[in-house]
């Protein structure tokens, strides 16, 4: 059954649950006559103070970061205005539930969750609960008002694979009840998805890169008891058809949606950290590669410097090949590029002639300390060595090299590969 026909089944309301009391800790507002239920939850940042009994065991560990520090870290994550994330509101955490898929018409939105500083050391973590299929539009009304209350120029929103989802779904269903019109941007505001900074960084590192896997393996957070994403989907009709019968499908529902909104604070701050201080050459050469993509070349050639040492060294030494060989040959290639961009040619010759003396014969390295000689530096017999000793030749090139050079003498490739791999030509 479509997810359309299951919605025109349930056009009826099912009854409120019964409410329990609230922790201390936790304040509650709730809206049973609009069909959806708002509680508010203040979490502390430390691990070390008791959070609200509602969060479970799943956090209990777990450090979040300050405000200061999670705008810190967002800024070195992806592209924000030029003044970063405001250290007094850094962001806001956001995270969905439904019951379908972005694509899947009458996909429901039935739990949303939100957390944002309300001082450096504290979190206000809001979940709205759809308690009817009809109370959607009350409570996505409810929930655009506090979003454009909170985010902005310097407080960005924060998701997991919401350029994909979230963001999106949220758009579709506002403007699909009215919230908004269809020409305006309800969400107008800078995005940090945390998923493509995670691929770059920890991709074929671990089984997948979902939030509840890099939550293991990366901030040790195991979940127990936890709910799949397609077991939500499940659950959450169950609820809507049964809300008596299924009030602990719903509460697992919602636990597991309070941890995903947490946690990404958390990994944020780990994949700062670790863009910093990677673990690893691997990660150091993901993590240069992750400031190139965000055009940020000093950090990415600071974090090379070690490999690009290493490669230096190697010259004329006899390794053989093997995963550091090609990582000094990556991050060689990498710096080279960086340093083409900045327009430091000379800088990225040395890499290139570097590369060419570890790995005789690379092809791009080759090309690329060729393309230089000829047409920047003016020295067609060297260009003419190096291109001949690329392993796939360029045969226009070497044409046209022939035909400038005529009967002049050709150095050996070692001389002007030696010449310029030293730190000054």
């Amino acid at each position: 059954m479509s997810l359309a026909q299951r919605l025109a089944q349930r056009g009826a309301a099912p009854g409120e649950s019964s409410r329990s009391s609230a922790p201390p800790s936790t304040r509650v507002r709730s809206s049973g006559g609009e069909g959806f239920r708002r509680e508010e939850i203040v979490v502390p940042v430390s691990a070390r103070v008791p959070r609200p009994a509602v969060l479970g065991d799943d956090l209990r560990s777990i450090e979040l970061p300050r405000a200061p520090v999670l705008a810190e870290a967002l800024g070195s994550l992806a592209r924000l205005p030029k003044a970063g994330a405001c250290p007094e509101r850094p962001a806001v955490l956001l995270d969905l539930e439904t019951t379908g898929l972005l694509g899947q018409t009458g996909a429901v939105i039935c739990v949303v969750g939100a957390a944002w500083h309300v001082a450096p050391d504290q979190l206000c973590l809001v979940q709205w609960t759809l308690h009817r299929v009809g109370g959607e539009a009350a409570m996505l009304a409810d929930l655009h008002e506090a979003l454009v209350a909170r985010v902005g120029p310097r407080s960005p929103f924060v998701t997991f694979n919401g350029a994909s989802f979230d963001l999106p779904l949220l758009r579709r269903r506002l403007v699909r009840h009215g919230v908004v019109r269809p020409t305006d941007d309800p969400l107008r505001a800078p995005h940090v998805d945390l998923l493509p900074p995670a691929r770059r960084l920890w991709r074929d590192r671990g089984p997948d890169c979902r939030l509840g896997t890099l939550e293991a393996r990366q901030l040790s957070l195991h979940r127990e008891g936890d709910v799949g994403g397609a077991e939500v989907v499940e659950l959450l009709w169950q609820w809507l058809e049964d809300p008596e019968g299924a009030r602990e499908d719903l509460a697992r529902v919602q636990r597991h949606n309070r941890v995903d909104v947490l946690s990404l604070s958390a990994l944020a701050w780990t994949m700062h950290r670790r863009l910093q201080a990677p673990v690893d050459a691997v990660e150091r050469l993901r993590a240069a590669r992750h400031h190139q993509r965000l055009e940020r070349p000093d950090p990415a050639l600071a974090l090379l410097q070690p490999l690009l040492d290493a490669l230096a060294r190697s010259q004329g030494s006899g390794w053989g090949p093997g995963r550091g060989s090609e990582l000094m040959v990556a991050a060689g290639l990498l710096a080279a590029e960086l340093e083409r961009r900045r327009g430091r040619h000379d800088a990225a010759a040395r890499r290139w002639a570097q590369v060419c003396r570890r790995v005789p014969g690379h092809p791009e390295a080759h090309e690329a300390l060729a393309k230089h000689l000829e047409h920047r530096a003016r020295r067609p017999a060297q260009a003419l060595a190096v291109a001949a000793a690329s392993d796939t030749p360029c045969d226009a090139r070497l044409a046209r090299l022939r035909r400038r050079t005529g009967s002049a003498a050709i150095p050996p490739v070692d001389e002007v590969l030696g010449a310029w791999a030293e730190p000054a030509v």
